[in-house]
């Protein structure tokens, strides 16, 4: 083997470790780029054209298989018989005969061609590992480096693979930085996009999957399984407003666990450490129900329901709140009543009791406040309301 083939097989190994592809998609690569190169150089396509090479001797080879005739009519395609004879005599008419291309002699257009093919080959063979790599981290979360901040998007190096973080899938006011030695972030997969040429991980941490998923790392109970092989709490539907607030339904599949207790841990320790990854988004934890009555009602917590009518067609419901937790119920902007409405996939309509007296609303107290039980709860809340206004003072 001379040095020039020994240096040829040692870089193709190289490339096939530093890209993580196999060495046989290289050869594959180099072949054809050295095939457009000679089309490029005799100005034609040609089907009886083939490039060999031996990968113990790292010998690079070009044939032209053509017809013996007696008389040529295409020097591409025939050989004279009189010239095939003083090579192979055991030849005759109808046989073919291998004649090696030298290939010392490609122009430099050429050449660079069959570079451009190699390497384009190569992008696409490793474009096609990482897609492979990472398709089953899809709806996982990766922690990866922060490399580039650009205006609209952020890149994220991850091994050899790139994530691709645009801003819309930011938490609003979150920043990173690119200087400091521990610059590594979390995100969720959201997608693996085969085609694109860089970033082909779709990274989001606006995405309610990435609230999931820090609460199954956060959350032991989300990973122990029960004697019927459930896990001991379960993550029904997430609602989120990235950033400022979210709400989350789980179910317990243990009688003997307290799920949302165990969610928001001691002293609100799981729940903080999961809201500080957010940037500061607050965290409601609430009950999933079968019942979308008693779904909507949990959904609305801390606000207490009065009335609850649903109408199951239009998946809408008409809800009455106390005139005192009116603001409560629907939040700032309406952000409260957007987030039980993602989360519950209805419709929900929020009156205040004032507003459907005044209204006339024909109502029955089936929510979880009792009309017995109002006053008192109205006194409570107003008593609460003038303690805090006391200790601002």
């Amino acid at each position: 083997m001379t040095d020039k083939n020994k240096a040829i097989l040692e870089e193709i190994e190289n490339i096939a470790k530093e890209k993580q592809i196999e060495p046989a998609v290289i050869y594959d690569a180099l072949k054809e780029g050295l095939l457009k190169a000679y089309e490029r150089q005799i100005h034609k396509t040609l089907d009886n054209v083939r490039v060999e090479i031996d990968e113990e001797q790292g010998k690079i080879s070009m044939f032209k298989t053509l017809s013996v005739v007696a008389k040529v009519e295409d020097p591409d395609l025939e050989i004279a018989l009189s010239e095939v004879k003083e090579k192979k005599p055991e030849l005759t008419i109808g046989d073919t005969y291998d004649e090696e291309i030298p290939t010392d002699n490609f122009d430099r257009l050429a050449i660079f061609q069959a570079i451009q093919i190699f390497k384009q080959s190569i992008r696409e063979a490793e474009k096609n590992s990482i897609y492979d790599e990472f398709l089953d981290k899809i709806g996982t979360i990766l922690i990866g480096k922060v490399e580039s901040m650009e205006e609209k998007y952020c890149l994220i190096k991850i091994g050899r693979a790139y994530a691709y973080l645009p801003k819309k899938n930011q938490i609003p006011g979150e920043t990173f930085t690119i200087d400091e030695p521990n610059n590594h972030i979390k995100f969720y997969v959201e997608d693996i996009i085969k085609t694109k040429n860089y970033g082909q991980i779709l990274a989001s941490r606006s995405h309610p999957g990435f609230l999931s998923c820090l609460l199954e790392l956060e959350v032991p109970e989300f990973n122990q399984i029960n004697q019927e092989g459930k896990n001991v709490i379960e993550i029904k539907e997430v609602a989120r407003i990235p950033g400022v607030r979210a709400k989350v339904a789980i179910i317990s599949n243990d009688d003997s666990i307290d799920a949302v207790g165990a969610c928001i841990g001691p002293k609100g320790s799981r729940i903080q450490n999961i809201s500080k990854e957010l940037n500061g988004e607050k965290i409601d934890v609430i009950l999933y129900d079968e019942n979308i009555k008693n779904f909507i009602i949990n959904a609305l917590a801390p606000a207490k329901v009065i009335s609850i009518k649903t109408n199951e067609s239009d998946q809408q419901a008409d809800v009455i709140v106390p005139t005192e937790q009116f603001s409560l119920a629907i939040g700032k902007d309406g952000m409260a009543a957007k987030l039980v409405a993602r989360l519950t996939h209805w419709k929900i309509n929020i009156v205040s009791l004032e507003q459907a007296k005044q209204n006339n609303i024909d109502f029955t107290w089936n929510g979880n406040l009792k009309e017995t039980d109002y006053d008192q709860f109205v006194s409570d809340l107003r008593n609460k309301s003038n303690f805090r206004q006391r200790q601002v003072k």
